[in-house]
């Protein structure tokens, strides 16, 4: 098991399946906000992915790599709750 040092004793492991909101997107691919229980506490992760999501997109992710110098966590979005993220139209 891993403690990946941010507060706690919040713990993860290498392809655990978390959920997630994305912060924001670039061409590479998404960053987000992966909620690790239900306190909401968070740690910040990015996951390559070509498509357009809106911030506020809620995301199913797997951890593939762990933070390494000045990067965040690299994760592997399993799948994306379209829903979750955008408004009805009237």
């Amino acid at each position: 098991m891993w403690n990946y040092g941010y507060e706690e004793d919040a713990v993860m492991n290498l392809r655990d399946s978390l959920r997630g909101r994305v912060r924001g997107q670039n061409r590479w691919g998404l960053f987000i906000d992966l909620q690790l229980d239900e306190e909401e506490e968070c740690v910040p992760v990015f996951g390559f992915w070509t498509g357009p999501v809106q911030a506020g997109t809620e995301v199913v992710c797997s951890i593939k790599r762990w933070a390494k110098d000045h990067k965040d966590i690299l994760v592997t979005i399993d799948s994306v709750i379209y829903e979750s993220g955008m408004e009805q139209a009237a």
